[in-house]
């Protein structure tokens, strides 16, 4: 991991920041629908598909990395599967994909106990759940990054600095640098190494501290509605949500957990980036 920059970041300058919106009907759904930028913006501005994004005074890019640069699936398949053969041992059947169907409902209803709710729709005996969760291990060994991530990163390196904030297990650096991707991030803040999870606001201070920026000058990246959507905003980040994993369900309740950006994807990042985004941002 490259040599952190310490010097203070530049104050951001005004302007009218591009909210993201949400579209009825099954034809069109929030990750192509965002407001429209105001007539009358200044500033560097990331456009993708017609739409913008207010970077005026970005410096720092603030990624999650599960389900936001890292594909979780076939590690959560993995484990979903060791769950259903351990309720089959209980003469209970449901299958790995049901289990992620249930999971996937209970993210959805930003359930604080996913894996127990989940459990809950096939067995209310506490002996079994308590087997069922105590039986087998997360092979965390079966993520990986996906492949627009490393593009991804190299795009926006060279024009911003870099930063990870993530609830992750120890561990973290040496899973980057075994990726291929620690050299693109300044700053890697994980709960398994500094002991605080999102969404509490400390471990978003403690990244910023490290960083020796404000929130005003960086955007946070990530998936997860309640864990970096919500308490980014509620410190000053510019927030930007990727439609991806189990959490892709969440819809925002108010304006504080409604994003200033949703993406579909990591291809859509990019392109949302490379379309007149500022250049000039790591100065």
């Amino acid at each position: 991991m490259r040599a952190a920059r310490w010097s203070r970041c530049l104050p951001s300058s005004t302007g009218i920041r591009a909210a993201a919106t949400s579209c009825g009907g099954a034809a069109m759904t929030s990750t192509r629908c965002w407001k429209r930028i105001q007539k009358g913006m200044s500033g560097p501005l990331a456009r993708h598909r017609g739409m913008a994004l207010d970077l005026a005074g970005v410096r720092w890019l603030f990624f999650d990395l599960g389900y936001t640069l890292i594909n979780e699936d076939a590690a959560a398949i993995g484990r979903l599967s060791q769950l259903s053969d351990s309720l089959r041992r209980r003469e209970i059947e449901a299958s790995a994909e049901e289990l992620r169907a249930k999971l996937e409902d209970a993210s959805a209803r930003f359930d604080p106990n996913p894996f127990r709710s989940l459990l809950l729709a096939f067995t209310d005996d506490e002996d079994v759940i308590a087997f069922v969760r105590s039986s087998g291990r997360y092979p965390k060994e079966l993520e990986s990054p996906y492949p627009q991530t490393q593009p991804l990163l190299e795009q926006l390196a060279g024009r911003y600095k870099l930063g990870v904030i993530a609830n992750q297990s120890p561990g973290t650096p040496e899973r980057l640098e075994r990726y291929g991707l620690a050299h693109h991030f300044d700053v890697c803040v994980s709960s398994g190494e500094v002991g605080i999870e999102k969404p509490d606001a400390a471990i978003f201070h403690l990244a910023l501290e490290r960083a020796g920026c404000a929130a005003a000058e960086s955007v946070m990246i990530g998936d997860r509605l309640d864990n970096d959507i919500r308490p980014a905003k509620a410190l000053g980040f510019r927030t930007m949500r990727v439609l991806q994993g189990t959490h892709r369900l969440q819809k925002p309740r108010n304006d504080a957990e409604t994003p200033d950006a949703t993406v579909a994807d990591l291809d859509d990042l990019a392109a949302l980036f490379g379309d007149g985004a500022d250049t000039n941002a790591r100065d």
